[in-house]
C-alpha cells in the first residue's frame, strides 16, 4: 500500500463527510473486513486495507467527487487494494525460495459444514468466488456486487449462478435444499 502523505491542498474535512464515514464504517465495516480476509488478507493487512479504503473515500469526497454508493465504492477499493497485496505477495514468492528454506503450509480442520462449503468457494474461478462472497457473505444486491468488481448486474447473476451449480455439483447438494 502507498504511504499516507497529507494533502494541504484539501479543505478541511465536513461534518458531512465524517457523518458518512463514521456510518458507513459502522453500518459495513464488519463486511468489508469480512470481504478483506476473504480476499486472503490477514488480520493486520484486513484492517490495513480498510482504513485505506476509508481514507480514499474520504479524500475523494474532499475533493468533491460525487460518488453514487459509497459502499460499493468502498468494496471495489478494498478489491483493488487486496489484488495489490496479492500481486506484492507473487513477487515475494519468486523471491522467497532463494533467501529461506521451503516449510510446509498449515492447513486447518475442517469441522463444519458452512467451513466446508466456504472452502468449496474458494476452489471456484475468482470472479465466481467473488461474487458468490459479496453477494451471500456481505449481503449486497447484485447491482452493488456489479459495482463493485466493475461488471453488469446480469454478468454477477450470471457468475453467481454458474458457482452455485459447481457448488451443488462438488457437494452433491439436491436442488431443492
Amino acid at each position: 500500500m502507498q504511504p499516507i502523505v497529507a494533502e494541504a491542498s484539501l479543505p478541511p474535512a465536513t461534518s458531512e463527510d465524517a457523518a458518512l464515514l463514521t456510518e458507513l464504517h459502522e453500518a459495513d465495516g464488519a463486511r468489508l473486513y469480512d470481504f478483506a480476509r476473504h480476499l486472503g488478507l490477514t488480520d493486520e493487512q484486513a484492517a490495513d486495507a480498510l482504513q485505506e479504503a476509508l481514507l480514499r473515500l474520504w479524500r475523494e469526497l474532499q475533493r468533491g467527487t460525487v460518488i453514487e454508493s459509497p459502499t460499493a465504492w468502498t468494496f471495489r477499493t478494498l478489491y483493488r487494494l487486496a489484488m495489490e497485496q496479492h500481486r506484492l505477495r507473487r513477487r515475494l514468492a519468486l523471491l522467497l525460495p532463494r533467501i529461506a528454506p521451503r516449510r510446509a503450509d498449515y492447513a486447518g480442520p475442517e469441522s463444519s459444514d458452512r467451513l466446508a462449503v466456504w472452502t468449496a468457494v474458494d476452489t471456484l474461478p475468482a470472479r465466481q468466488r467473488h461474487v458468490l462472497y459479496l453477494h451471500y457473505a456481505s449481503d449486497l444486491a447484485f447491482e452493488d456486487v456489479a459495482r463493485v468488481l466493475g461488471i453488469s448486474a446480469s454478468a454477477a447473476r450470471t457468475h453467481a449462478s454458474r458457482g452455485l451449480a459447481t457448488l451443488r455439483r462438488e457437494l452433491r447438494v439436491e436442488e431443492g435444499s
